[in-house]
Formats: C-alpha cells, sequence, structure tokens
C-alpha cells in the first residue's frame, strides 16, 4: 500500500504530513506536489526544506498538456474564475490522477489537508472516504435534473477501484486554523514564510480567489507581480480577478476590473488582516489540491 500526502506548502496539508509522518513513518509516505508554475519561489523552497527535514520523498507534478497556469490561460484566452475553475482541474487534478493510474498502480490511501470550517462546501465533506468516490456517486445534477459524476479516465479509474483501495484520511479536518499552525511549530517547524507577510492563501502567487487583504499584500511587497499579471491580462485580453471583485465605480471601464483597478482600489485600503478567518471564496476541490 502507498501512503500518499497530497501537500501543497500551504499549512493544513503541512500538518497533514507531519501528523502522516508521525503515524506511518517517513520511508512509507511520498509527498506529492501538483505544480502551476505559478506559485511563489519562497513555497518551492519551502516544500523542499520541509520534506528535507521531515525524510520524506517529494513527488513534483506538471500538467501534460500546459506548461502552467498562464500557458493554460492563453490557450483558453481566459484566466480561470469562480464559476470556472478549470486551473485546479487541468494542473492539480489530472496530473495527480494520472499520476496515481500510471506510477502507483497499487493500493493507496491519500492524506489530505482538508478542514471543516474553510468553507460551508469542506464542511458537507467527510473525514475519511474515497479518492474516486465521484466516479461511482453522483456529485450533483445539472439543470435537466441529470445526475454527475467525474469522467477524467473513467473506465481506468473504474478498473483501478476494482482491484486496489483508493482511501482518504483528512487529519487535520475537525482542527482551527491556529490549531494547524501550533501543531507545525510544536514539531519544530515553521508555517509557510508567506503567512507572516499577511497571505492568507500560499497556494498560486496570486491564486484567483485570493481576498482584497491578500491583493493589499501583493500590491506592497511585490509590486512587479502586478505588472506581470497586467501583462498578461492583455495577452490574453481578460481580467486576472472577477467582476465583482471589486465595486463598479472602481472599474475603469466599468464592467471588468484590471489587475491595476484591484492595485488602485486596495491602495487605500486597511492592510489589517485576520490569516485563519473563514474565507468565503475559498477554492474548492475535492481532491484538496490547493491548500
Amino acid at each position: 500500500m502507498k501512503i500518499i500526502v497530497q501537500y501543497s506548502g500551504g499549512k493544513d496539508s503541512q500538518a497533514s504530513l507531519i501528523r502522516a509522518v508521525k503515524l506511518y513513518g517517513s520511508k512509507n509516505i511520498t509527498a506529492v506536489f501538483a505544480d502551476t508554475n505559478w506559485e511563489h519561489e519562497v513555497t518551492y523552497k519551502h516544500l523542499k526544506t520541509t520534506t528535507t527535514d521531515l525524510g520524506v520523498e517529494l513527488v513534483v507534478l506538471k500538467s501534460k498538456k500546459y506548461n502552467g497556469l498562464i500557458d493554460l490561460s492563453l490557450k483558453k484566452k481566459r484566466f480561470p474564475s469562480t464559476k470556472a475553475r478549470f486551473c485546479t482541474q487541468e494542473l492539480k487534478v489530472k496530473p495527480f490522477i494520472d499520476y496515481i493510474l500510471d506510477e502507483v498502480k497499487d493500493h493507496v490511501i491519500v492524506i489530505q489537508g482538508i478542514r471543516a470550517d474553510e468553507s460551508v462546501a469542506r464542511s458537507r465533506m467527510n473525514q475519511q472516504c474515497r479518492l474516486f468516490k465521484f466516479y461511482t456517486e453522483p456529485f450533483g445534477t445539472d439543470r435537466k435534473g441529470k445526475k454527475k459524476y467525474h469522467t477524467y479516465r473513467k473506465k481506468e479509474v473504474l478498473n483501478f477501484i476494482s482491484n486496489y483501495a483508493d482511501d482518504i484520511i483528512r487529519p487535520v479536518f475537525k482542527w482551527s486554523g491556529q490549531r494547524v499552525i501550533d501543531y507545525i511549530i510544536e514539531n519544530d517547524q515553521k508555517p509557510n514564510p508567506l503567512y507572516k507577510e499577511g497571505f492568507k492563501r500560499v497556494g498560486c502567487f496570486p491564486c484567483v480567489m485570493s481576498n482584497l487583504s491578500s491583493v493589499k499584500q501583493l500590491v506592497n511587497r511585490y509590486p512587479e507581480r502586478i505588472q506581470e499579471i497586467r501583462s498578461y491580462e492583455k495577452m490574453t485580453k481578460s481580467s486576472f480577478f472577477p467582476p465583482d471583485k471589486i465595486p463598479k465605480y472602481a472599474r475603469t471601464n466599468g464592467i471588468y476590473p484590471t489587475i491595476i483597478d484591484v492595485k488602485n482600489y486596495v491602495d487605500g485600503k486597511s492592510s489589517t488582516i485576520d490569516l485563519f478567518e473563514t474565507d468565503k471564496t475559498s477554492c474548492m476541490s475535492f481532491y484538496s489540491l490547493c491548500e
């Protein structure tokens, strides 16, 4: 049996990794990171130092089709959004499924850093379940009332689950964000340094779901990233953030905001941030690859 921890470099997956090492031993665990090519260098370094410190193998996955978020957005001619989160699907979920089907080919326990109080959707999840649950159980219905299932490599997935176990364990499911941080420190590690800089989210830099407080930190600390995003907006002819990110009056064209509009809006806002407040726009992925 393979024990795989989905590791993003965020606090929840880090605490879950430490917990897994305590339960199963470092030599029995593989930490898997799905790279979007849109992470901060601090996160890449954090992934390597923490896994090395724990004596855990780190496997980095990449999309076979897209060279990261910008390549994906250019080919889609738009950035992902709250209603079209194809970034998670294409850059994280599919590479992880490919890894399980093509490389693992064995019974698996997948350990995920999902916490119930992150969002309403996540609170409805279970502390333990199956990785490929929604290939055999519907996760919703379409407009016509037809049941919806996951379909990527469906035939191979169904063959996999007929031969192997695909269990999920979420060890920090009932924990608070503060308890997660305390647990990391108690075990002689440090959380991703980006948290100390005021960023609530450390997966993707920035994530299209980032709240305005995190955008404020981006503007103050990494202004060059703002200009970089603006250049990509021009190339895709698309806004990085969704239309309702800032009030209509603050959008130059009155329809959707450019990253410069968002920058100008947050420039006058308070930089105070509660890192562990409930995030109403939390990125939702059953496969837990964003946190």
